[in-house]
């Protein structure tokens, strides 16, 4: 399970790629980690967390980045 501080997390739009960047990996992205999963907002402004390391559960609906990011670390 990875700290908050092992998160690095990359904004794309209404898209948010998170990975963790304190695990090392055939599957991490060079300079980035590797990879967790997205937070995706919605139009009514919700963060919705969705992956394979979003398996904690997290504030719904999530109104801020941080409420989602729980998702990423228990």
């Amino acid at each position: 399970m990875p700290l908050l501080e092992d998160l690095s997390v990359y904004e794309d739009g209404d898209v948010f790629s998170v990975y963790d960047h304190s695990y090392e990996d055939e599957d991490a992205v060079p300079d980035r980690g590797r990879p967790l999963g997205t937070i995706a907002r919605t139009a009514g402004g919700d963060y919705v967390p969705d992956g394979v390391g979003a398996i904690f559960p997290w504030v719904q609906p999530a109104r801020t980045l941080d409420d989602a990011l729980a998702a990423f670390v228990g």
